[in-house]
């Protein structure tokens, strides 16, 4: 009797590790699936910055020329000789202008008199203004 008794427990004992070492390749199978899975998702993530990277690249480099076009003194020149029909100045003159009499700048209201006189405007004859 203690053959048979030998052999169920021998059985039992195979029995558990087909069932342990099936459940461990299942185990494997479903986390290499769920891997597999998490590198597409962030294999398409990367794509898409990288399509976006190049959008802004190729924007970055179309400004760059409208701004070196802008901001070229021959450009801007032209532009105004052709389109706005400028000359250019050989002899450039000044005038200054002086009013007097009239206040150039807005006084508040609700201010007293002796605070709109400020040390600033009794000195401008100094600054020429």
């Amino acid at each position: 009797m203690r053959k048979p008794k030998h052999k169920n427990q021998l059985k039992i004992k195979v029995g558990i590790r087909l069932v342990v070492s099936l459940c461990v390749i299942i185990g494997l199978i479903i986390g290499l699936g769920i891997l597999r899975f998490h590198a597409a998702r962030l294999a398409y993530y990367l794509e898409s910055v990288n399509q976006s990277i190049q959008k802004y690249s190729e924007e970055e480099v179309t400004l760059r020329q409208e701004l070196s076009a802008l901001v070229a003194p021959i450009r801007i020149y032209s532009y105004c000789k052709e389109s706005l029909g400028m000359h250019k100045v050989t002899k450039a003159e000044t005038m200054p202008v002086r009013m007097r009499g009239r206040d150039l700048t807005a006084t508040r209201r609700n201010e007293p008199a002796s605070d709109r006189l400020s040390w600033r405007s009794s000195l401008s004859w100094l600054l020429g203004n």
